[in-house]
């Protein structure tokens, strides 16, 4: 499954994306709008890389203060209002510490990945190894094969 794949069953299917990204930075927006015509199906991104910004986007405070923003609560409350907000058909949101040392106490490498196709709602956790970098990408790969795959069966349903 390439990016391209992904665009193309999205365009077929008439949904659109977007995307709420933190520890990522925008890597997930930046890789999908590197496809030729994007536009398409792409709505947008927010990088709420502070806690400032995603209590700004609708994630509470108490969130954030009980459970971090490094929790799948957080990756919910991204998610949620992430897709009000662009009314977008598939929204993914990212939270989690790509290192180099703990935030929150919590070890490099645990990511909180929320995702909403067509109303259903998804937080995946995931415990990733290696640089900074690396576990942005695999965080940005994990969230394109995971939207891929789920769009293909809701597809293969509808056939």
């Amino acid at each position: 499954m390439t990016h391209q794949d992904l665009f193309e069953i999205l365009k077929s299917n008439h949904l659109s994306l977007a995307s709420c990204e933190s520890l990522t930075g925008g890597l997930f927006a930046s890789t999908f709008t590197d496809i030729s015509g994007a536009s398409e199906v792409f709505k947008g991104a927010i990088i709420t890389y502070t806690n400032e910004i995603k209590e700004k986007l609708g994630v509470s405070k108490t969130t954030i203060e009980t459970y971090g923003a490094i929790s799948k609560e957080c990756a919910r409350e991204m998610v949620l209002n992430a897709s009000e907000y662009f009314s977008s058909d598939i929204t993914v949101s990212f939270t989690g510490n790509a290192g180099p040392t703990a935030s929150e106490g919590k070890d490099v490498g645990l990511v909180y990945v929320g995702l909403i196709i067509k109303n259903n709602l998804y937080i995946y956790k995931l415990n990733l190894t290696g640089s900074r970098e690396i576990i942005r990408k695999k965080t940005v790969d994990f969230a394109f094969r995971t939207i891929y795959e789920k769009v293909a069966a809701i597809h293969e349903q509808t056939i």
